[in-house]
């Protein structure tokens, strides 16, 4: 069985739209976290589909079974690479709610403390 490499495209590219958003649904809050599932969503389909593709492979090939997946332990280069995809991942999936939340709790923050300045100098 001869395997083809397939090269990847676009791994690193991460799209946000500029401008304002649309409210789907009755607020922003709910938009983001339905993005931020949605975006989970995605993730774990890309996730299943490589895994059954890997398992499919190594199954044909006789290699190892499911017990040896279980008992593997990662070593320090193994940890690192994790580490480091799974940064791109919180980034794609929290990133609708960092986006979105973040700036607005910010400005809600700033407006409060605002009004606390103005009631404790009078």
């Amino acid at each position: 069985m001869t395997l083809k490499m397939v090269e990847r495209k676009n791994r690193e590219r991460i799209a946000r739209s500029k401008g304002s958003q649309p409210v789907v649904f009755e607020n922003e809050t709910v938009d983001a976290l339905a993005s931020m599932v949605l975006s989970l969503m995605g993730e774990v389909v890309v996730l299943k589909d490589r895994l059954d593709a890997n398992e499919r492979l190594l199954a044909a090939a006789g290699l190892h079974g499911p017990a040896d997946v279980d008992s593997f332990a990662p070593d320090a280069a193994a940890k690192a690479y994790r580490a480091g995809y799974r940064e791109g991942i919180y980034d794609r999936v929290l990133g609708a709610g960092r986006d979105k939340l973040v700036p607005q709790a910010l400005a809600e923050q700033q407006e409060y403390e605002g009004v606390l300045d103005a009631v404790t100098r009078d």
